[in-house]
C-alpha cells in the first residue's frame, strides 16, 4: 500500500497509483474493521482528494457496524516527534512547522494535534460503500500538507472506534461519472 514508484504509472504494469487508503484496525480487538479512500472522482490520478468511501470488511454490516445510529468523526492527526522533546539550545529554528509533522500510532489520539477533520455519515446498510464530499480536498502527499503517513482515527461520542495509517492506493477503482 505504502511503496513503489511516486509516479502515477510504472514499468512493471502495476496498476495505477490511484488516491490514498487508511485500513482501519481496532484498537481494543486488533481486527480489521475495514478502509477508507481517498478520491477524486473526476480525475482519479489527482494529487487532490474530494471525496472518501468507507469499506467495511464486513459489507453486510456497512458503516453502521462501526457507527451504529450516528455519524463518525474522522480525523487526521498530527504527533509531535521524539526528538523534539530534546531541543538543544539554538536548535530551535531546526523544529519542523506542525503541519509536517507525522502520524504514529503509539502515541494517545489526546497527544496528537489535528491536521483535518470530517464526519462519514452514516449509510443504509448494503453491499455498496457511497462516496462522501468531503467539502473541501486533501493533499495526497507525504509530508508538508500531505496525508500519506498521517495517523487517522475514527471515533463516536469521544470513543475511539478504529485508526490506521494513511498510504497511497495502487488498485484499480470503479468511480461512478455521476460524482
Amino acid at each position: 500500500m505504502c511503496c513503489g514508484e511516486t509516479t502515477h504509472s510504472n514499468t512493471m504494469n502495476e496498476p495505477p497509483r490511484v488516491g490514498a487508503r487508511v485500513d482501519f484496525f481496532s484498537p481494543r480487538h486488533g481486527c480489521h474493521l475495514g478502509n477508507l479512500l481517498f478520491l477524486n472522482p473526476s480525475t482519479p490520478t489527482s494529487a487532490r482528494a474530494t471525496h472518501v468511501r468507507y469499506n467495511p470488511t464486513n459489507p453486510t454490516e456497512g458503516v453502521a457496524a462501526v457507527a451504529t445510529d450516528e455519524n463518525v468523526l474522522v480525523s487526521i492527526q498530527l504527533v509531535h516527534p521524539p526528538f523534539l522533546h530534546h531541543i538543544n539550545p539554538g536548535m530551535e529554528s531546526k523544529i519542523p512547522p506542525a503541519h509536517s509533522l507525522t502520524g504514529d500510532l503509539t502515541k494517545s489520539v489526546h497527544d496528537s494535534g489535528l491536521l483535518q477533520q470530517f464526519t462519514l455519515p452514516v449509510q443504509p446498510t448494503s453491499s455498496e460503500s457511497q462516496w462522501t464530499n468531503m467539502g473541501g480536498s486533501l493533499l495526497l502527499n507525504v509530508g508538508g500538507d500531505g496525508i500519506i503517513g498521517r495517523r487517522v482515527s475514527m471515533t463516536k461520542e469521544g470513543e475511539m472506534l478504529a485508526d490506521g495509517i494513511v498510504g497511497f492506493n495502487s488498485a484499480f477503482l470503479s468511480v461512478p461519472a455521476s460524482l
